[in-house]
């Protein structure tokens, strides 16, 4: 059997990598310990023409670094250049699990992506914490094209069934815990010790609630502090529930609370800065007082919320407004957490992305609220999804 040598220095990440690699595959290996300007490292740069490390070689024949070996390795190269036939016939037939496109993410960005990648016969897979991503926090939309009116679970539903319908292959509940998005070959590692290989990966990972940061709201989260009034609505029938916000979302949630509550509290910062549609509806309700420009300083409660201390912002005359229910409504954070040291992002840790959805990193996309995108809205994240698994056909197809 040919011999693998691969050229380490003592404390490189990614020789660590490389080697946990070779021994994971049940590949045998030596190493050779190359520290800077010794007569190891001399000869490696020598026959490999390269002073960085891991530099690997089989029979003297340099094949390259950490991205390297793994590319090789889900090919069947590395295999064949070890003369291991039967597993490089197995790597070549798919059997490594090698996808062409890994979408993460599952609401209307991730869903789109995976629907034009099918139609395009990429071998996709799409992982997703949860299908329909932050969509399923509004009761319904009214201004996506084609429908006057249509609930967002039945929005989803169409969505999903349509990915269904493409036979991409897909896992529900699991988290991405891991991305190594160098080199030709991306890995994805998912919270159950599950790793998934592909040529190319599209982030569609979405946002999620803006914390207040006020005592109470930690200690109550469950028991009268919640994110989402399209899920806990219906449990403040006959009671008094707040919302914290003055946007979209905020003046939505008190629609959908002054429907079932007897008193509802709108607590804004600043004055209302949702649609004016939005607004003019929340004004108009009797059941539904607002408060703009008071800061919320506190959230009271006992085994559950009982109140919420706000401030005046104008005179600083502070008050306490009896609620059963406080709903935080201000803003949404990209769940960028996963690369933000590795891929470019503005100051909120939105990814940045070109016109074709590209961020930079060679073979990497994202679409959707995750990105920098202006607009966040359901029919601009679909089609930067189906623009996201376009370009990411394109990229594949000039690869060959």
């Amino acid at each position: 059997m040919p011999s693998l040598k691969i050229y380490t220095i003592e404390g490189c990440p990614f020789c660590i990598k490389a080697k946990a690699f070779l021994a994971e595959k049940g590949i045998e290996f030596e190493e050779v310990p190359a520290s800077p300007h010794s007569e190891d490292w001399q000869r490696m740069k020598e026959k490999t023409r390269s002073g960085s490390v891991p530099q690997i070689c089989i029979d003297g024949e340099p094949l390259g670094g950490y991205s390297d070996l793994v590319y090789l390795e889900a090919t069947g190269i590395l295999w064949e250049k070890l003369g291991l036939t039967d597993r490089a016939k197995k790597a070549t037939a798919g059997e490594s699990g090698i996808y062409d496109l890994i979408v993460i993410g599952g609401g209307p960005a991730g869903l789109s992506a995976g629907i034009y990648a099918a139609r395009k016969l990429m071998k996709t897979f799409l992982i997703a914490k949860d299908i329909g991503g932050q969509v399923v926090w509004t009761y319904d939309i009214d201004n996506y094209l084609g429908f006057t009116e249509v609930d967002t679970a039945g929005l989803i539903s169409k969505f999903h069934e349509h990915v269904e319908k493409y036979d991409v292959a897909t896992r529900e509940g699991i988290e991405v815990v891991s991305v190594e998005l160098s080199g030709r070959i991306k890995k994805i590692t998912t919270d159950d010790n599950n790793i998934y290989l592909a040529k190319s990966v599209i982030i569609a990972t979405g946002k999620r609630p803006r914390p207040l940061g006020v005592p109470g709201e930690q200690e109550y989260i469950g028991r009268g502090v919640a994110f989402c009034s399209t899920c806990d609505a219906p449990l403040y029938v006959d009671l008094t529930a707040t919302v914290v916000g003055g946007g979209n979302s905020a003046l939505e949630a008190a629609i959908d609370l002054e429907k079932v509550a007897t008193r509802v509290h709108l607590v804004s910062l600043t004055p209302l800065t949702g649609d004016p549609i939005l607004v003019e509806k929340v004004e108009g309700m009797e059941k539904v007082d607002i408060y703009t420009e008071y800061n919320t300083t506190r959230i009271i409660g006992e085994q559950s919320v009982t109140g919420i201390e706000i401030v005046s912002v104008k005179d600083g005359k502070k008050q306490i407004l009896d609620t059963d229910g406080v709903f935080i409504e201000i803003g949404l954070l990209p769940n960028s957490d996963l690369v933000i040291d590795t891929l470019t992002t503005n100051r909120i840790g939105e990814i940045t992305v070109d016109s074709e959805c590209r961020t930079g990193m060679t073979g990497v996309f994202a679409a959707g609220d995750v990105t920098n995108v202006p607009y966040k809205q359901v029919i601009v994240a679909a089609g930067e999804g189906a623009k996201a698994a376009l370009s990411a056909y394109n990229y594949l197809i000039n690869q060959r």
